[in-house]
């Protein structure tokens, strides 16, 4: 269960305010450079909650945010994985976003989802979409993206889905889903590859 002196740190970084005594858990901390996980649960229990990630620290600093990803089940309709993300300041990112299904089996994740097809929208425009990453005209960049940014390697042939795009400020959504229809697991990764200035500069 949240904590309410945390209400706050909720207001500076412009996430919703929580009911007074609901259930919502939040953690606000200060973490030095590394990999984290965050698993989300309820015991036995199940359904759809939200995950949010912001960086509270606006003062220059050599640490930041580069990469953010969360395993989960994608069905179809309202029940598609809607991962987003805000981008502040000026200037630009350049980002590697990833819907991986069936390459995820190598990692003895049972149930992945097949054919996973990615679309990415600036409030309710698609600015970019992708069904079979080694059939996007840039596919290339996309591997040396992601080998830049450590993330594990697709084959020419898998039927993951990627984008490489150079966004400015503004708020972003991706949509993952089956292609027909289908359901399965699926990890969607949002990696920095470089800002424009640099970051924190």
């Amino acid at each position: 269960q949240w904590n309410v002196t945390d209400a706050e740190a909720f207001s500076a970084v412009g996430a919703f305010a929580l009911p007074s005594g609901s259930r919502d858990a939040a953690v606000v901390t200060v973490l030095a450079a590394g990999a984290y996980t965050t698993p989300v649960g309820a015991g036995e229990g199940s359904g759809l909650a939200l995950l949010e990630i912001y960086d509270a620290e606006s003062e220059s600093r050599l640490a930041y945010l580069v990469n953010a990803s969360t395993r989960a089940y994608v069905g179809t309709g309202a029940a598609v994985l809607i991962p987003g993300f805000a981008i502040s300041g000026s200037g630009s990112l350049r980002l590697l976003v990833r819907a991986v299904g069936p390459t995820l089996g190598i990692f003895s994740v049972d149930g992945t989802l097949a054919d996973p097809q990615l679309t990415l929208f600036q409030g309710a425009t698609v600015i970019g979409a992708n069904d079979n990453w080694s059939e996007a005209a840039d596919a290339a960049d996309i591997a040396v993206a992601a080998k830049n940014v450590g993330a594990f390697d697709l084959a020419s042939d898998s039927k993951d889905a990627a984008l490489l795009m150079v966004l400015p400020a503004g708020t972003y959504t991706a949509s993952i889903s089956g292609v027909a229809d289908t359901t399965g697991t699926a990890l969607v990764e949002i990696c920095l590859l470089y800002t424009s200035p640099s970051p924190r500069d």
